[in-house]
């Protein structure tokens, strides 16, 4: 048990960790109430420059006043050195004695300043692609979760007199619907490791023992699920396979059964949304797995550092006092640039490769919540339906009329 609680990320107690466990369950069976799936923002400029939480400017404002401090220090020591100095003056007109020397540095200075616009940007779009390459995943798992309860339940029997569904039909959309429902969780749980924003406990500790036992205790599972999940032999990334593999095998047996028609068509469909959220599924770690070579990071990141250690000093013989403002906004550019571009390819939080802490997480609680409200609309919905759907009685046929001709006596 020790082992297993030191999965939620601190030394707890047994009694901690059950409840910690607890509040993980009740974000994971929500089907209301959860926040929006990324930051949202407002379309006016007011809107814009008054926020702060979430922003670059919240995570590197420290940094950029490091960054200028460095030329302010330059002036100050120039004034010391030579106190006739002006301070307000451009030091490259009066030929200042620190300015001459650093005016080959400027030159150098505006030479790397376009390579390293040219790479960072790129770097920045590349990086975006990627996070919404994962994104995009995530809404396929969750679309077909949809799909196939939507297609179970438009095909279930019903009752030709009343048009209602047949006795024990709901029981099996309900089955799989809550199967579909496991496997998203236990997917998320082994993607997602790293603790919330909030402090709250990743999804992760539903893979342990501690965490598979009180989905039994408050009857998320029931005895015989738990038992085949364990018996599996599987390791705990693999659980949400099995799950996925009961809600295939419970529509293959209810359409044998009769519970589920459609014929082959249906048959062949079921199956393919079945293995489209299995690639998607197994997609989203493969994504993440080769998420950017480390030649490029490490390549932008050299660049970046070197144009803003370079930049008080190639910016002092042109703007002077100037350039203590200029060496910050230019450090927020492309030191923002360069976080935010880091922080695309940590699309759920796991590893925080951005130093300054800057996040695009994708809400996984979010999607989890989505995914339980919809799997819970279409058992509804098609609950009754406002017409007919016995069979159907041909109408009448007409007499047809004998051609005149025809009733003409022989000869």
């Amino acid at each position: 048990m020790q082992e297993e609680t030191r999965q939620l990320g601190v030394d707890v107690t047994v009694d901690e960790a059950i409840a910690e466990v607890d509040r993980v369950i009740e974000r994971c069976v929500r089907t209301y109430g959860w926040s929006p799936v990324i930051p949202q923002y407002a379309g006016n400029r007011g809107w814009a420059w008054h926020q702060w939480r979430g922003t670059i400017i919240e995570r590197l404002w420290k940094s950029v006043l490091w960054n200028m401090l460095v030329p302010a220090l330059l002036i100050a020591s120039a004034r010391i050195i030579d106190p006739s100095v002006s301070l307000w003056a451009v030091p490259e007109e009066g030929k200042h004695f620190i300015a001459a020397p650093l005016l080959a540095v400027t030159h150098g200075w505006n030479y790397l300043l376009t390579l390293t616009t040219f790479v960072t940007t790129f770097f920045v779009g590349h990086s975006h692609t990627f996070w919404r390459k994962s994104y995009s995943l995530t809404r396929v798992v969750q679309g077909r979760i949809n799909d196939l309860c939507l297609l179970c339940a438009v095909h279930a029997k019903r009752d030709e007199a009343t048009g209602e569904l047949a006795e024990g039909t709901p029981e099996i959309l309900k089955d799989i619907a809550r199967y579909l429902r496991l496997a998203h969780i236990l997917f998320w749980a082994d993607t997602c490791y790293r603790r919330t924003v909030d402090h709250g406990a990743s999804v992760r500790v539903l893979l342990s023992r501690l965490g598979i036992d009180r989905l039994l205790q408050r009857g998320l599972l029931n005895q015989r699920e738990h038992a085949a999940l364990l018996g599996a032999q599987l390791p705990p990334a693999r659980w949400y396979l099995v799950a996925l593999e009961w809600a295939v095998s419970r529509i293959a047996h209810a359409t044998k059964s009769g519970q589920l028609t459609g014929g082959p068509g249906f048959e062949q469909v079921y199956l393919e949304k079945a293995c489209e959220m299995r690639g998607a599924c197994m997609g989203i770690p493969d994504e993440l797995a080769a998420r950017m070579p480390l030649a490029y990071v490490h390549f932008t990141h050299c660049l970046v550092d070197m144009l803003l250690f370079l930049t008080p000093y190639a910016l002092y013989p042109r703007l002077g006092l100037f350039s203590v403002p200029m060496t910050g906004v230019i450090a927020l550019f492309y030191r923002g640039l360069l976080e935010l571009s880091k922080s695309f390819l940590d699309p759920f939080g796991n590893r925080r490769v951005s130093l300054s802490g800057i996040s695009t997480d994708i809400g996984v609680s979010t999607l989890i919540g989505e995914s339980n409200a919809g799997s819970l609309i279409w058992k509804q919905g098609v609950h009754t339906l406002p017409f007919d759907t016995g069979p159907q009685q041909a109408p009448p046929a007409k007499p047809q009329s004998v051609p005149a001709a025809a009733l003409s006596p022989l000869t």
